[in-house]
């Protein structure tokens, strides 16, 4: 059986074999990971395990099944996917959707590391706004009958929100949401969940909550986001505890005077005491902030937060995805030295070959864009990845030529056909009308003179049908 602090480069959980170890809390890891299939495919993936001390509590393995689960049902582009549970070797993990950025709190850091303030307002709105999205669909989780199970996330806070370099914001570790039909009751009497300094007054006291509770999470987020400053943090975690329950924070125009009314005035809203102060939901809370920043008349897109978190990280990012560069190599060397890798030129039929293609004009697999920097205006990174197999063209069988024969031309009928009714027609109505007017056919004196004009517009048509039989000709003899 493999023990959980044995886990090291190379080994495997089920299909997904580890990279490297990329974040460590409480109790799990988290590591970068990757699906390799054939013909030079592999997917980076993120896996999380708990840590080697919890790994034989009943309780936290069921808090660990009860993320995977509750999780996975929730589809929406701002939280993050749960690809699997699986179970290796007695080993629990959870397969998740790799994102290629960073969390809010290192993002603060940095700023705060360049002399900034914070995030600027017109990105910080729209990353809130993409959490108070995911949060909604997180609230409106509903079971297979269609009834809601009341998930709250109970532990929003700078290290689990996400912001890729693309600009995507993911909502992150479900570990201590509450929501009904839970594996394992979170609600222990002393004990709490989640980051102390972001949870509710109702988390802290009755330990009853629901959806506001991350509405006021939020809201400390907000405001410890846009002035550098926590707005009940205390010497003690004890005395930041009862500023929470009991005493308002300074308003934030204090501390910012350039934030819009409108805005301070929503995140005091956010960070009432009593939930039914607060937004009744978080789409509500979002549509007010949309407002706001509609009223800025800087409308900001997710490749404008993107664009300001490389800029902010700067050399941190190429540093980390040179770090996951370097550990793909790794394990693609570890695959050739035990002979699994094909050869990406050869063909159907000839050997494999175990040779490495020369690095620095290597292509890149397309599940890479997102981890490796390609820049117009910098030369590629270099890379000893194998390419893609090259295609091959597959033999075609086909009948002996002298069963080959042409197939017959189809003859188009359809023209003939039309041909002899208009002949028909014609004569029909000649024929009418050369026995009317050689007396053959009675003629009544009161359409005598109907007759004479229906003889003209005979010559017409017979003229028309010429022209017609002409250009049917025509057909035919094609």
């Amino acid at each position: 059986m493999q023990i959980l602090s044995d886990l090291k480069p190379g080994d495997t959980l089920g299909r997904y074999e580890l990279l490297m170890p990329v974040a460590r809390g409480g109790m799990a890891a988290v590591w970068a990971a990757r699906l390799v299939g054939s013909r030079g495919f592999q997917k980076i993936v993120a896996i999380k395990t708990m840590l080697p001390e919890f790994g034989d509590d009943p309780a936290f393995e069921a808090m660990f099944l009860d993320e995977a689960r509750l999780a996975s049902r929730i589809r929406h582009p701002h939280a993050v996917e749960i690809v699997e549970l699986g179970d290796e070797n007695g080993v629990l993990y959870i397969v998740m959707e790799w994102v290629d950025g960073d969390t809010i709190a290192t993002l603060n850091k940095q700023v705060k590391s360049t002399g900034g303030v914070g995030v600027p307002l017109p990105i910080l709105l729209r990353i809130a706004s993409s959490i108070c999205a995911g949060l909604h669909a997180a609230h409106e989780l509903r079971d297979d009958e269609g009834r809601l199970v009341d998930l709250v996330h109970r532990d929003i806070s700078p290290q689990n929100v996400m912001v890729s370099f693309d600009g995507i914001v993911k909502i992150v570790d479900f570990g201590v949401a509450k929501a009904t039909g839970r594996l394992h009751e979170t609600h222990v009497a002393g004990q709490l969940k989640g980051k102390i300094p972001y949870l509710s007054p109702e988390q802290l006291t009755s330990g009853k909550v629901d959806r506001r509770a991350d509405i006021f999470s939020l809201g400390v987020l907000l405001y410890t986001t846009l002035s550098g400053y926590h707005p009940f943090r205390g010497k003690t975690d004890a005395k930041t505890m009862e500023n929470i329950i009991r005493f308002a924070p300074v308003p934030i125009r204090e501390l910012v005077p350039d934030v819009p009314f409108d805005l301070a005035l929503a995140i005091e809203r956010a960070l009432a005491k009593d939930p039914a102060d607060r937004w009744s939901d978080c789409a509500s809370f979002q549509r007010t902030l949309d407002q706001i920043a509609i009223s800025l008349g800087t409308p900001v897109t997710e490749g404008d937060v993107g664009r300001f978190v490389r800029e902010t990280l700067g050399d941190a990012v190429a540093e980390r995805r040179k770090k996951l560069a370097t550990a793909i190599q790794l394990a693609d060397s570890r695959l050739s030295a035990r002979g699994e890798l094909r050869s990406t030129s050869g063909r159907r039929g000839e050997p494999r070959s175990s040779k490495r293609p020369p690095a620095g004009n290597t292509p890149l697999p397309a599940t890479f864009a997102g981890i490796l920097p390609v820049s117009l205006d910098e030369p590629q990174p270099k890379s000893s990845f194998p390419p893609p197999p090259s295609s091959r063209k597959l033999p075609v069988k086909s009948a002996p030529p002298a069963l080959m024969t042409p197939a017959p031309r189809r003859r188009r009928r359809w023209p003939r056909r039309i041909f002899l009714a208009l002949v028909v027609v014609l004569l029909l109505v000649s024929g009418a009308a050369l026995a009317a007017r050689a007396g053959l056919l009675p003629v009544p004196g009161e359409v005598h003179d109907a007759l004479r004009d229906v003889r003209a517009l005979l010559r017409g048509a017979r003229e028309l049908l010429r022209g017609v039989l002409e250009r049917l000709s025509a057909l035919l003899a094609d």
